[in-house]
């Protein structure tokens, strides 16, 4: 599956939506579900306020994490949860900056945005993170 968001391509290898068992899957609520009690400050953001991931040339979007697993493992158990109704973590986002074209920028949570844009989800849950890149 190849999808686009704010002109950067993404591919979610279909083997991964396949084995996730999302064929069909239409999202009933505007955002994938959260444990509010573990994360009382989330709000719900519209995916298209956030602006695309920006990665170094020749790395996906999808990688693999030793403390989370293989890509596929990750995305695959992503989506399940979206399947499920499980509760998953929030994105971690800050306001974008003077000069970003986009409100929000994330930090940490590709894995989660962009498995949420492929299911067909308007927003992402959301907590405020910190810019350590920020000056």
């Amino acid at each position: 599956m190849k999808f686009t968001h704010h002109g950067l391509q993404v591919e979610l290898p279909d083997d991964w939506w396949t084995e996730a068992e999302m064929r069909g899957f239409v999202p009933t609520f505007t955002a994938y579900r959260v444990n509010r009690r573990l994360f009382q400050n989330v709000r719900e953001v519209p995916l298209e306020d956030v602006g695309p991931v920006s990665r170094n040339a020749g790395v996906g979007i999808f990688n693999d994490s030793e403390e989370e697993g293989s890509a596929r493992e990750r995305v695959v158990r992503i989506l399940r949860g979206f399947r499920f109704d499980n509760a998953i973590p929030p994105v971690e986002i800050v306001e974008g900056q003077a000069g970003y074209p986009y409100r929000y920028k994330l930090l940490h949570g590709a894995h989660r945005f962009y498995c949420s844009l492929a299911a067909g989800f308007k927003c992402i849950p959301s907590i405020e993170g910190f810019d350590r890149g920020k000056g």
